[in-house]
């Protein structure tokens, strides 16, 4: 099952929305974001999938109501009334083409690389419907950055907002942010090692909160920071 926030839908029906969206954004954006046109491909697939597992176990519960309601008039009904018809059997699903066991484990294996991707941003994730819902009585976490004297280690205060764990993320010249670590207090030191050695550089931090190993909620302010030589 699914953890607790957990960006992956648990419910059926939650499911075919979230598969539905999924499948518009890789169709519209999906290569760009790391996927091959198989991926894209299979991705319609499984939302098509979904969509027909979600019709037929709405099709099952009618059939499950009235079966209920004809073994009912059956048993306890009125003897002077009419044979009531037997309720329709549903038809077997056909599955769709391309349709495939272990939607979940791909559709995270797909996640994964489209994180991966250097143009990914929370709001990419966003509209992909890879970032949980920030929990309630959460708040954005924040940080103050302190040059070490004598290093060029920076030291990072933490506001964690109501989480246990926090990711770091750093980025120098205007780069690519990389994550550089994960907090589980109220101070991270960044000890990596300048482009030039020994010579002071100026880098940038965000943070963003963590729920079961998963990035969640809003990121932090970005702060920027020269190191000491």
């Amino acid at each position: 099952m699914v953890n607790s926030g957990d960006w992956y839908p648990n419910r059926l029906a939650e499911l075919d929305t979230w598969h539905a969206n999924f499948n518009a954004q890789a169709t519209a954006t999906g290569t760009t974001y790391g996927m091959a046109a198989g991926d894209v491909t299979q991705i319609a697939a499984d939302a098509a999938f979904i969509s027909s597992l979600l019709i037929f176990d709405e099709e099952i519960r009618a059939f499950t109501q009235a079966w209920t309601a004809y073994r009912n008039a059956i048993m306890r009904g009125d003897p002077n009334g009419p044979l009531p018809p037997f309720p329709t059997l549903p038809g077997t699903p056909d599955a769709p083409v391309g349709g495939l066991p272990g939607i979940e484990a791909r559709t995270r294996a797909y996640a994964k690389v489209i994180r991966a991707d250097l143009d990914y941003s929370p709001a990419v994730g966003e509209n992909y419907g890879l970032v949980a819902p920030e929990p309630s009585g959460l708040e954005t976490p924040s940080l103050t950055p302190t040059a070490v004297q004598g290093s060029t280690d920076v030291s990072l205060k933490i506001f964690k907002g109501g989480y246990s764990v926090v990711a770091i993320d750093m980025r120098r010249g205007g780069g690519a942010w990389s994550q550089i670590g994960v907090a589980q207090t109220a101070t991270y030191v960044d000890t990596t090692a300048p482009d030039v050695p020994g010579q002071p550089e100026q880098r940038e931090y965000r943070a963003q909160g963590m729920v079961n190993n998963v990035r969640t909620g809003d990121v932090s302010p970005t702060v920027s920071i020269v190191t000491m030589a």
